[in-house]
């Protein structure tokens, strides 16, 4: 199974440096989300085109942001259903979470963001990498 850890870019660089630590441990590639378009590519780039391997994805992300990456799962699960209709190969992808203490409390996610000052809740990221609080499964 191939395991990817987004990382969101407000996070504080010590921060991201722990986690890159603890994810490497686990065994999972860590991709630094500077835009949603960019780290979907690096998470396509890592996953490989073609393969039928399952992925696990940890995503960290605040509650305003976790809004609109609900959509975009969404759509995804529309994808592999539509493939699935199709007689098309699938691959499993396991989708976990895990919430950024100090984050954002607004609906859409930019105005009370403290860049450069967030931190990941350390708990939540540990059940996440460990295979725990899976939310989706596709």
């Amino acid at each position: 199974m191939k395991k990817i850890l987004l990382l969101p870019f407000c996070l504080s660089k010590e921060e991201q440096d722990a986690i890159e630590r603890m994810a490497a441990e686990s065994g999972y590639a860590v991709v630094v989300a500077r835009s949603t378009a960019r780290a979907l590519a690096e998470v396509r780039r890592h996953a490989g085109r073609g393969t039928r391997e399952p992925v696990r994805i940890v995503g960290v992300v605040c509650d305003g942001r976790a809004k609109k990456v609900w959509a975009g799962l969404v759509l995804l699960k529309l994808r592999q259903w539509g493939k699935k209709a199709l007689g098309l190969p699938t691959r499993r992808i396991e989708l976990a979470r895990a919430g950024i203490v100090g984050g954002t409390k607004t609906v859409f996610g930019r105005r009370d963001c403290r860049i450069g000052f967030n931190a990941a809740d350390r708990e939540g990221l540990q059940r996440a990498l460990a295979g725990d609080d899976t939310f989706m499964i596709l």
